[in-house]
């Protein structure tokens, strides 16, 4: 039986783990010390904070599919919250859902940590680069460790990272290099009493904060209000490497500006996403190179969504699977 190795414990390299559990020996490097990628919650104490991607939409049927299966399992929740859209001169207006949109519960975590269960995934395991060896390629870890030899190896990192890992000669090398992904800032807010807010979530116009979100009134979730605050990708791109402090108070401050009457945090915290989403796509399923046994997907393939992060995975298993039987 081949064997595999795949970057990412997110939802397109876990997606693909599992599918080619039966077709090979696969091992999933994770460079967190949890699953999902961007499908991310973070915990302190009593907080807890959906702090990567904040839900999302099912547009076809095979992602339909795969969602119910795990809404039998009260894995994936309808979201329904009060929506408005703020910001610039008009008074705040509610802004409807047109479609549904579903969250993880009670994390956003909690999908991949499912789909993880039966698979052998390395943890706090940093892929740094890959060599070949004389029957398929070596992984060289950021602890000094080395596996394999693989005889395939597959990234499902953000596109400039599998560029990075990925040979010059990797016959889609070009492709992934001219593809550029966005950075975004997230604030996570923590509140000892209840928070009462005219919206669960909100659309901002006109500033550097983008979205807001009550994660604590996401189906599942309990514990104390959590609000969530994500700067535009634009905003981001430029203040990207600015010292976070500095990021925190100016997000802060702006937050006020939106909400005057939004008291005084009891917890505060900061994450810098340096590839949140993929400013263009390269409109294909996914990056095979059946001639060097190498691949990449993601959801940079086909958009910035959890669901084409899904179908890219799912259409690399359905190809690697004619190749490895």
């Amino acid at each position: 039986m081949k064997s595999l190795a795949i970057v990412g414990a997110g939802i397109a390299g876990l997606t693909l783990a599992t599918r080619l559990q039966k077709h090979a020996n696969v091992t999933v490097f994770e460079k967190s010390a949890g699953y999902g990628g961007r499908l991310a919650t973070r915990r302190s104490g009593a907080y807890q904070f959906d702090h990567g991607a904040q839900y999302f939409t099912a547009r076809s049927a095979e992602f339909r599919q795969f969602l119910d299966i795990h809404r039998d399992a009260a894995l994936v929740r309808d979201w329904q919250p009060r929506t408005l859209t703020l910001g610039g001169d008009k008074e705040p207006y509610t802004r409807p859902w047109f479609e549904p949109h579903w969250v993880a519960a009670p994390g956003m975590t909690s999908l991949c940590e499912s789909l993880a269960r039966n698979l052998r995934v390395e943890l706090d395991a940093e892929v740094t680069s890959i060599c070949p060896a004389n029957e398929g390629w070596m992984v060289n870890l950021l602890s000094g460790a080395q596996r394999g030899p693989y005889d395939w190896f597959i990234s499902t990192a953000p596109a400039p990272q599998a560029c990075n890992l990925m040979p010059a000669d990797f016959l889609h090398y070009q492709e992934l290099e001219k593809l550029n992904m966005s950075g975004c800032f997230s604030l996570m807010l923590g509140y000892q009493l209840p928070l009462s807010l005219s919206f669960q979530a909100a659309k901002v116009t006109n500033s550097p904060i983008g979205w807001l979100a009550l994660d604590s009134s996401k189906p599942g979730r309990s514990g104390p209000s959590c609000l969530l605050a994500q700067t535009t990708n634009q905003w981001a791109d430029v203040n990207l490497d600015g010292p976070a402090l500095e990021i925190r108070q100016l997000l802060l401050s702006e937050l006020q500006r939106l909400l005057p009457q939004l008291p005084d945090p009891d917890h505060v915290d900061l994450q810098r996403w340096r590839y949140a989403a993929a400013t263009s796509s390269l409109q294909q399923d996914c990056l095979l190179d059946d001639q060097r046994q190498l691949a990449a997907c993601g959801d940079w393939c086909l958009g910035a969504r959890v669901e084409a992060a899904f179908t890219s995975a799912a259409r690399l298993a359905a190809r690697l699977q004619i190749l490895l039987d």
